[in-house]
């Protein structure tokens, strides 16, 4: 689960109700906001496509 430190504060709370009932690891980034074109400015996400490879 990716999550930025300027991440909204509903997106925290979510973030932290999915990972309490799926688990799994949670990988924080700097400056991403909502992963979202307009929090973003980039369709990049080298980061994600990084750590689905990798598994």
């Amino acid at each position: 689960m990716f999550t930025s430190d300027d991440e909204r504060e509903g997106g925290k709370e979510n973030l932290k109700i999915y990972h309490d009932a799926l688990g799994g690891k949670i990988i924080s980034l700097s400056g991403r906001g909502h992963y979202t074109l307009n929090d973003m400015g980039t369709e990049v996400f080298p980061e994600l496509f990084e750590t689905v490879m990798a598994n």
